[in-house]
């Protein structure tokens, strides 16, 4: 793992949209997985060759829905650079949705736990935080609606996110009431220290971990744009 600086910002951003694409293909609704790559003089590359953006403009096109690209690598790689775009609004297109239901919470979710694991794998500081739990799995689910986000450190030595089924059982549990609830969260509405009181989420498991991964999120909202 290694300290990014100020550039895992830009990179949460990045992996967050990869981890989306990922999470689409599983569902048949793109066609192939927007693998992200940082490159010199402060550029992402979004999908492979084409689409390249400046991290600022990266930044923009996730909170706006647009941002110009670099022309150049646009050009030279044209086709690859329109299959990358075309990916990129059918991700917009489920969070343009104004009902929270399965489909934004879930991916809201994917999306806030990828920008999580970033600076979890990229920020020194997190890096620490986090070095002492690294045989453990965090489930977060939503009751009754067959959500289910992995947080796991993987055979890769990164702090990853996954969905749906999964091989290994969860050492902590974070359960939200329901999708509002949930929805709430991913948007920041939500109140880590009222939250438990009140039934609005159920824990379990390690709860110092819960709350290392919460203090993170809650960090990764402050500083990275949502598509929300």
């Amino acid at each position: 793992m290694k300290d990014l600086g100020n550039r895992v910002i830009a990179y949460a951003a990045a992996l967050s949209i990869q981890a989306l694409s990922v999470e689409l293909l599983k569902r048949e609704k793109v066609t192939r997985r927007l693998k992200v790559r940082l490159l010199n003089d402060g550029l992402v590359e979004v999908g492979g060759p084409g689409l390249c953006f400046k991290e600022t403009k990266l930044l923009k096109a996730v909170a706006s829905g647009f941002a110009v690209p670099q022309l150049l690598p646009l050009v030279l790689n044209f086709k690859n650079s329109l299959e990358s775009i075309f990916i990129l609004l059918q991700i917009r297109k489920f969070f343009s949705n104004k009902e929270v239901n399965f489909d934004k919470v879930s991916l809201g979710l994917i999306a806030g736990l990828a920008g999580t694991a970033a600076f979890a794998n990229h920020n020194l500081h997190y890096i620490e935080l986090l070095k002492e739990h690294k045989d453990e799995v965090v489930l977060f689910n939503v009751a009754n609606s067959g959500i289910e986000i992995w947080f796991y450190f993987s055979s890769d030595d990164f702090w990853t996110v996954d969905s749906g089924e999964f091989s290994l059982n969860p050492t902590s549990v974070f359960t939200f009431k329901d999708l509002s609830v949930a929805h709430g969260a991913i948007i920041g509405w939500f109140d880590h220290l009222a939250g438990p009181a009140i039934g609005d989420v159920q824990i379990s498991g390690n709860l110092p971990l819960l709350d290392k991964v919460g203090y993170i999120s809650r960090k990764v909202q402050q500083q990275v744009p949502s598509m929300l």
